[in-house]
């Protein structure tokens, strides 16, 4: 049999058994938490001996890693593509919430695992830094000629962050009322932040 073939035949379970251990990760960090994520826990969930996993993920935290990219790609966070036609301040920013609520509400089991066990930023390592990094740049995206100023960053990420969505929510507001709220708080001070900035550069507000 030619050796291509042979090598694809053999690559196939390979990445079948991988995929059903990052999915088995996937369900004891949801269910035990970090504290009950063991090799083992996760070897008798994937069904697939401990030894399985090293030879999968050699190297310490590799699997958490995996584990992190398919939450994040389980979750589907927010792209660029949501300010598509988008060309005001005021819509790109109702946008940003909106979408970013969507995601909130999508990964609340994760955010209060993340609320319990914060040393998960340092266990999932660089893909927490690349998310982050992610949601930084749409920020960005939305704030357009206010995308270099820190202030306005630092309110943006303030009132449309999961810490305010949810405590909202815990207030007794729908998801759409306090998406509303956190717009209306942020866009008066981001338009009179604008205005300030555009004078002070001596340009017209």
């Amino acid at each position: 049999m030619p050796r291509p073939y042979t090598l694809g035949r053999r690559a196939a379970p390979k990445a079948d058994t991988r995929a059903r251990i990052v999915s088995a990760g996937l369900e004891v960090f949801r269910e035990r938490g970090l504290a009950g994520a063991s090799n083992l826990a996760i070897a008798r969930a994937a069904d697939v001996a401990p030894a399985t996993i090293r030879n999968h993920f050699p190297d310490e935290g590799d699997l958490a890693r995996a584990v992190f990219e398919a939450l994040l790609g389980e979750l589907q966070v927010p792209t660029a593509a949501i300010f598509d036609g988008a060309g005001d301040l005021a819509t790109r920013v109702t946008r940003l919430a909106e979408a970013l609520a969507a995601f909130y509400e999508r990964g609340a089991p994760w955010w209060r695992a993340y609320e319990r066990e914060p040393e998960l930023i340092t266990v999932w390592g660089g893909g927490v830094d690349h998310y982050y990094a992610d949601i930084d740049q749409l920020m960005r995206i939305a704030l357009g000629d206010l995308s270099s100023d820190e202030r306005s960053m630092a309110v943006l990420a303030s009132v449309i962050g999961p810490p305010t969505f949810f405590a909202l929510l815990e207030r007794g507001l729908a998801s759409d009322d306090a998406v509303a709220l956190s717009v209306e708080l942020a866009l008066p001070w981001l338009k009179q932040r604008r205005h300030r900035l555009r004078l002070s550069s001596g340009g017209r507000g």
